[in-house]
């Protein structure tokens, strides 16, 4: 017996040195060899684009589309905040009109018009005009839910309304009705905070209804409809948030023949804070699902974790890993390491042996904000009460900033000396212009920022875009772990404008009662899960990319402009600005493209008349079907 238990004591020696010796290996060398390869979209020197002067008011005849609003119209000044950023990503060549201004709107030589104000009655001959137009042949878009009034009254049949009632109605949720937009198999997303909003109509036989409320009544919310020799779209939503974009664009997208737009082409998945000091103390929120002897950082590892990765594997996602240094407050020097190497290392390595990528959140909590250099705020304002409203601390001077964030670099090379932290995930989403100028100064390897797509409290939101010193803008257009159903719609709108998806979690969400912590951690991850299975039902062949991947994704969009011309046999895309790859939507309201006779690119159909184009050069040919 005891030469027996001396045998087995040698395997278990010998084994026990095999394991050292592999783990000192991948410890050297393993994690540096796959760091190596870890983005294959690589952000390109800014200098490479060639920078547009944008859009300009003008006068001359040269446009294909005209915007009409009302700066002393309410809701016109609130929409005015969404459908000229629609255009501007759609690359419509459009033209605006205040026509509080304007002594005399002349809608000759326009393609199309998007009426973006509610007051007909004060505009009658201008509205007038605009159905004269759009029955001449003209593509006419009520973009905007008219004031109810004698004018509207006399348009209303000719934008197919049969009957009409008398007052709004309260849209808690819309259903989709036709193939016209990516959802998947989810046909119903809620409304957050409804009101009345929506005009109770009955529609003729001639229109074609692509969204209706999402109750027994059906309320028309969306409709096409031939106006003479023209046609008319209408939105009847009411809401005018960057959350109901992708309906906006979808309206749009329903005038004249095509309508071709770039996309993003990206699903990203950001880890917000991750990894983050963690100590060995219970907390209520996990020992209640998970029992008293179940701490925290044995939750991170064994459940949380386990569970992300088993998610990620699933679903292809490519998570970035926003680092956090420590949890402290401490905004002036000197800067301490107080995070566990072998810990974050564990973490960091697995992300990207996964094919992900590291962020930075930050030397600690504290977003990037001094005291004479506010941050602004969601609604535009700076007077914030940083510490009382907020329990956040300014920085001291723009030095202390520039020191924690080299603390933090240095920190991670001490980690993974091979990766690089490409995209800054502000703390809490809030950042200041003169904070992000520290961070251009000191961090030149940081190409992105990505805050937070939505206004929100104290944050104010970001667009898909890269500001005049090349800092790439890639937003998060959602975020939680319990992903609300306010998220589902946002989400769903994404995708049908930009053909993009971002979302961001936080390891804290598990133990914060206002991210939903009482739900646990088992109902957080059923969330997310039916949040991917959403978005791999609705657009399978989205990318699935990193940070790093997804800002260059987002560079390419941005500068890339296009025309398109049509032929004889199809339709021809010609780009500017492009750079080894481009995506764009195409939508074909009148004829069905050949998809084997596509030269420059690969076209492949989404949904109903809804293609995804793949440009492989500049100029792209697209061929109609024939004997159809």
């Amino acid at each position: 017996m005891e030469k027996k238990h001396r045998q087995y004591l040698s395997v278990l020696i010998i084994l026990g040195v095999f394991l050292l010796i592999t783990a000192a290996v991948l410890g050297q060398y393993g994690w540096m060899i796959n760091l190596s390869a870890q983005s294959e979209l690589a952000v390109l020197d800014d200098e490479v684009f060639q920078k547009s002067a944008g859009t300009e008011e003008t006068e001359n005849g040269g446009w294909d589309c005209l915007y009409l609003w009302d700066s002393e119209d309410e809701n016109s000044q609130v929409f005015y905040e969404q459908m000229p950023q629609i255009l501007e990503d759609m690359r419509a060549d459009y033209h605006m009109e205040d026509i509080s201004l304007a002594d005399d709107v002349d809608l000759q030589g326009y393609e199309s018009v998007v009426i973006g104000f509610a007051n007909y009655q004060d505009h009658r001959e201008l509205m007038l005009n605009v159905m004269d137009w759009t029955e001449q042949g003209g593509q006419l878009l009520i973009a905007q839910v008219p004031e109810t009034g004698s004018v509207y009254r006399w348009m209303s049949p000719k934008l197919g309304v049969r009957n009409m009632g008398g007052t709004y109605y309260e849209t808690e949720g819309i259903r989709l009705v036709s193939d016209g937009m990516l959802t998947g198999d989810t046909q119903e997303y809620t409304v957050a905070y409804p009101y009345e909003s929506t005009l109770v109509v009955e529609l003729d036989d001639e229109c074609e209804i692509h969204l209706v409320t999402a109750d027994s009544g059906e309320v028309p919310i969306l409709w096409e409809r031939p106006a003479g020799a023209g046609r008319v779209v209408v939105v009847n939503l009411g809401h005018y948030d960057k959350a109901y974009r992708g309906i906006y664009s979808f309206a749009y997208s329903l005038l004249g023949e095509y309508c071709a737009w770039p996309v993003i082409n990206a699903a990203a998945f950001y880890l917000d804070g991750f990894p983050l000091p963690v100590t060995q103390s219970e907390n209520g929120y996990i020992t209640a699902v998970y029992g008293e002897n179940t701490d925290l950082y044995s939750f991170y590892v064994r459940e949380w974790w386990n569970d992300l990765m088993e998610l990620a594997a699933e679903y292809g996602i490519h998570y970035c890993a926003a680092m956090l240094e420590n949890n402290d407050d401490e905004v002036e020097p000197p800067y301490e390491e107080k995070g566990t190497h072998n810990r974050y290392q564990y973490f960091l390595s697995m992300v990207i042996e996964s094919g992900g990528d590291m962020g930075l959140y930050g030397y600690n909590q504290q977003p990037l904000c001094l005291e004479d250099h506010p941050l602004v705020t969601a609604d535009g304002s700076t007077g914030v009460d940083y510490e009382e409203d907020l329990g956040l601390v300014y920085w001291k001077s723009r030095e202390d900033i520039a020191g924690a964030l080299e603390e933090a670099v240095r920190f991670q090379k001490s980690i993974l000396d091979g990766a690089d932290m490409c995209v800054y995930v502000p703390p809490s989403n809030i950042w200041s212009e003169e904070g992000i100028q520290v961070l251009k100064d000191t961090l030149p390897d940081i190409k992105a920022v990505a805050g937070s797509y939505r206004d929100s409290g104290y944050a104010a939101g970001q667009e898909f875009e890269v500001d005049e010193d090349g800092m790439i803008c890639t937003p998060r257009v959602t975020s939680g772990s319990y992903v609300s159903e306010e998220a589902r719609m946002i989400a769903f709108s994404e995708l049908n404008l930009h053909y993009v998806n971002t979302h961001a979690i936080s390891p804290n969400d598990v133990v914060n009662p206002d991210a939903g912590a009482d739900m646990g951690w088992p109902a957080m991850l059923e969330r997310l899960e039916e949040m991917e299975e959403w978005l791999a039902s609705a657009a399978p062949d989205l990318r699935q990319l990193n940070g790093q991947e997804t800002a260059a994704a987002v560079q390419r969009f941005y500068y890339l402009d296009m025309n398109c011309r049509e032929t004889d046999s199809g339709l021809e895309v010609l780009l500017s600005n492009f750079h080894d790859e481009a995506w764009l939507m195409l939508r074909l309201n009148e004829w069905e493209p050949d998809l084997e006779a596509v030269e420059g690119g690969e076209l492949t159909r989404l949904q109903g008349n809804l293609y995804l184009l793949r440009a492989d050069q500049e100029q792209i040919t697209i061929q109609r079907e024939t004997g159809l």
